[in-house]
């Protein structure tokens, strides 16, 4: 599936006639659109600057947000975020200055429903039980039979969002049970009700839906979400994916093991890293441990948060990603 950008980059160059014996930086200002990955790839030829920048400088503070209306230094050899504190100011190369465009929000698009969640209690309120037919796998426009739990609260034109159990998961470092998964199958609509159950009808599924399924109360699945900064600055563990012991990459959905409870919210931005070991070269001199910097994997978006975890897009990767490995939110 191919994402929206995040965010665009407006080329605004320096006075032509400007001259020093250092070189003069080109000044850029932020807009909505392109990736820092993409910057990097086209302005210095190096796609994973910025991964590296921020590996190998662990005092900058999360390069890879930034936001409309914010600048940058373009040198031939690297980018520079200008900062807060810094009054740069943007001209055309006939001298005008440029103001900055407003800044708005940014909206990452969702994979379109079935990321799931994780969680420990799992309730619902009926099952799929039967089809009109001998079929194992039902889809959209199907006709069902579902059995209520509460049959008495339930009208025709009510939805219910299908769904079922997948993998019990542990903590990669600890061992303590999270949950289950949960995947959502899709959405069914209630026709008709009779004495023991009730009919039904699929309206859509992003997967086989089958006997036994479970319902829940009807819960759209996010089509996008916008970006907004951590309120604090979290530090967590990717606990896996849909598919056990499956590197995870771009445009894949992930969960972390850190929640609403935590502050977390939809459309934080996590970084994706993983501890760097030292070389046995190193240690045999050393007496003491070497730590040193991580190494940054990629970046994903939390689409949808429960109380101690959430469920996250995976929108850049430059490595292989695996449970276990560590996600942290920054502020600016």
């Amino acid at each position: 599936m191919s994402l929206k950008k995040i965010l665009v980059l407006a080329l605004v160059l320096l006075g032509a006639g400007l001259t020093s014996a250092a070189e003069e930086p080109r000044i850029y200002t932020i807009k909505k659109g392109d990736t820092l990955w993409g910057i990097s790839e086209r302005f210095i030829k190096d796609p994973l600057y910025w991964p590296n920048l921020w590996a190998n400088n662990p005092d900058i503070r999360n390069p890879h947000f930034i936001y409309p209306g914010q600048k940058l230094r373009i040198f031939s050899d690297r980018i520079e975020i200008v900062g807060a504190e810094e009054n740069i100011e943007e001209v055309h190369m006939d001298g005008q200055k440029v103001v900055p465009a407003v800044s708005d929000s940014i909206r990452i698009k969702a994979m379109g429903g079935g990321e799931g969640f994780l969680e420990k209690t799992i309730g619902s309120v009926g099952s799929l039980v039967d089809a009109t037919d001998n079929r194992i796998m039902m889809g959209p426009g199907d006709r069902v039979f579902v059995e209520l739990t509460d049959p008495g609260r339930v009208a025709p034109g009510d939805r219910f969002t299908i769904f079922r159990l997948s993998d019990r998961v542990t903590h990669p470092a600890t061992g303590e049970f999270l949950g289950y998964f949960v995947q959502d199958l899709g959405t069914l609509q209630i026709t008709e009700l009779h004495p023991q159950v009730a009919a039904a009808q699929i309206i859509d599924a992003n997967s086989e839906v089958t006997r036994g399924a479970l319902l829940r109360p009807y819960q759209p699945a996010p089509r996008e979400v916008a970006l907004k900064e951590a309120v604090a600055p979290l530090s967590g563990t990717l606990i896996g994916g849909r598919q056990e012991n499956l590197a995870l990459a771009q445009n894949m959905i992930a969960y972390v093991d850190l929640g609403s409870d935590d502050g977390l919210q939809a459309g934080n931005l996590m970084i994706i890293s993983r501890p760097r070991k030292a070389s046995e070269i190193a240690m045999e001199t050393r007496t003491t441990p070497l730590q040193l910097p991580e190494t940054v994997l990629g970046a994903g978006v939390i689409l949808e948060t429960q109380p101690h975890s959430a469920a996250m897009l995976i929108i850049k990767s430059v490595d292989a990603i695996q449970r276990g490995d560590r996600v942290h939110a920054e502020m600016r």
